[in-house]
């Protein structure tokens, strides 16, 4: 039978309203993607204001570096059971065999890296340390089928040119040049193990949960550190006052809030996002040592090391991508 005029308006009415229900329910879905976006994007910026207080808290227990990586990854250690035991996400024996070694490189780059910054700044270790995304390319190159460009390879060029001058115009810290040479040894070999922790955690990452891997890796490493401290007699109550306070905010703030914002952002925001945001650390840091510890840099030497940062930057940004590893991958 043919529709009456009432049927049709009914019918028009009825996919009115169901278009306006589908366009209510897109623009309810856009406002809430934009608002995930921009928490994610907060939540990583204030990761990165964390990290950039790692070395000036470090610096303020006045401990040496063993002896502060030990107390740093115990506490750390303790306070993620408290979480593993609360949320019931026990590691399991598989989880600990294929996280160890993660675990291990993770404690001996936290180790060398607080012995580094006791002989030079800490704005020339972390640029020291920020270049790890081009260390790793070569590797990642040969083992992990990515692509080199043009644009990597000037990238990589730029950051390691950045450095050496960054470096070399640092001005003189009250050390001896012997001991500042072997603080940049200490920061190279901190550079070592965090890229060998980087490809590590590559392959490790998809097969541990996060709150699992962040427990197997500072238990293991707290154990690593540990060993350190017995083989080098190490005093481990160094620490005194206030400095328990330091070492304690170092642990839970830039150690489990600052990873913990990471891997809560990651999937909120492009990877291109966190890559970039994550380069910023150096230079937040750099300004929180020259305001609470007076740590001076130079005019060359910063805009050297604003120069590593900008490459760094479309380094991450190029490779985020391509889908191939960044930072952010390995450290949430």
């Amino acid at each position: 039978m043919p529709e009456t005029g009432i049927e049709l308006a009914c019918s028009h009415v009825t996919t009115s309203a169901t278009s306006l229900s589908t366009a209510t329910g897109l623009m309810r879905r856009s406002v809430v993607d934009r608002l995930a976006q921009r928490s994610g994007v907060l939540a990583m910026i204030f990761a990165s204001l964390m990290w950039s207080t790692g070395g000036v808290l470090g610096k303020s227990t006045h401990a040496s570096g063993v002896v502060l990586s030990f107390w740093r990854l115990w506490i750390a250690s303790a306070v993620l059971l408290v979480i593993v035991a609360l949320t019931k996400r026990w590691p399991t024996r598989i989880d600990f065999r294929r996280a160890w070694l993660a675990g291990v490189l993770f404690g001996l780059n936290i180790c060398a890296f607080f012995i580094a910054i006791h002989s030079v700044s800490i704005a020339t270790a972390l640029i020291i340390a920020a270049l790890a995304p081009v260390v790793a390319l070569p590797v990642s190159v040969r083992f992990f089928g990515e692509h080199m460009t043009s644009v990597k390879v000037v990238c990589a060029a730029a950051s390691v040119v950045g450095v050496v001058v960054a470096v070399l115009a640092t001005p003189a810290n009250g050390s001896g040049a012997e001991s500042t040479v072997i603080g940049y040894l200490w920061a190279l070999l901190a550079l070592v193990f965090w890229v060998a922790y980087l490809l590590v955690s590559k392959s490790v990452r998809p097969k541990v949960p996060t709150v699992q891997f962040m427990f197997v890796v500072s238990f293991i490493g707290a154990l690593t550190v540990s060993l350190l401290a017995v083989l080098t007699s190490a005093d481990l109550g160094e620490i005194h006052g206030t400095g328990w306070i330091w070492v304690s905010i170092l642990a839970i703030g830039p150690g489990i809030c600052g990873h913990g914002l990471v891997a809560w952002a990651q999937p909120r925001v492009d990877a291109s996002v966190t890559s970039v945001l994550i380069q910023a650390e150096p230079i937040g840091a750099t300004a929180m040592a020259w305001i609470f510890l007076g740590e001076r840099i130079t005019f060359t030497q910063g805009m050297a090391m604003l120069g590593v940062v900008v490459a760094l930057c479309v380094l991450a940004y190029s490779e985020s991508r391509e889908g191939s590893m960044t930072i952010v991958d390995a450290v949430s």
